[in-house]
């Protein structure tokens, strides 16, 4: 199987991922989750934001998908999910199963992560914190957080988001974020398992006397060349 086969994706998959994948991709810790606002960036069906409140956390999530119904939800989750087994299911032996014992736990995973997403999902008229909005224009102020998380969507659709892009999405990013915060984006590298060809070009683009950007290895494993996340720290 070449590289170019490796995972086809058309359009943006939903992302749907627990609190503990959260906890390794991005290197979570209970000091920097407590030290205030929490944003999840193009969250999709995750249930980071469910479980981060349940914990005692202060979390929202932004996603373009967020002006669904919960059925509608519903029913593209369950049709996103079906699609990515099966593609997985052709990939078995390209990927690392060091962070899932298989497939079939893999998958109860996702399961159990898009049921909390949406319990959560229903009461959002309520709690507000699923929020309709698209990168790289945040519809929130400047400032707003101290922690920003984004998970399986820059770097990985590389081939359909430019460098102008991902430039704007992570100045967006740094925009709504904190002095004295953090941004963590994973992972680096795109659906044919290769790192971002720009990076080195966008991290000498965004570093200044105000931000410090770092790529750090990541306890999480899946895709064999996705070992390390970006973190940007704003002074």
């Amino acid at each position: 199987m070449s590289k170019a086969e490796f995972y086809e994706q058309v359009g943006v998959a939903m992302t749907c991922r627990s609190y503990g994948e959260y906890e390794k991709m991005f290197l979570l810790k209970d000091d920097f989750l407590k030290k205030g606002k929490i944003l999840d960036v193009a969250a999709g069906a995750s249930s980071f934001v469910a479980e981060a409140n349940k914990k005692g956390y202060d979390a929202v999530a932004v996603d373009p998908l967020y002006n669904l119904t919960v059925e509608q939800m519903t029913l593209h989750g369950q049709k996103e999910m079906k699609e990515a087994t099966e593609k997985l299911a052709k990939n078995i032996s390209f990927l690392s199963w060091d962070s899932y014992k298989s497939l079939e736990e893999h998958d109860k995973i996702r399961e159990e992560s898009f049921k909390l997403f949406l319990n959560h999902y229903k009461e959002n008229s309520i709690e507000k914190r699923f929020i309709t909005g698209t990168l790289p224009n945040l519809p929130f102020n400047d400032e707003t957080f101290s922690l920003v998380l984004c998970n399986h969507f820059l770097f990985l659709y590389q081939e359909q988001f430019d460098l102008e892009f991902h430039l704007q999405a992570i100045r967006e990013m740094i925009r709504v974020t904190k002095k004295g915060g953090m941004i963590r984006i994973y992972p680096l590298v795109g659906f044919k398992n290769e790192r971002y060809p720009y990076l080195d070009e966008l991290v000498e683009a965004v570093n200044d006397e105000n931000i410090v950007v770092k790529i750090t290895d990541t306890t999480f494993r899946f895709v064999p060349a996705a070992t390390e996340l970006l973190t940007i720290n704003k002074l």
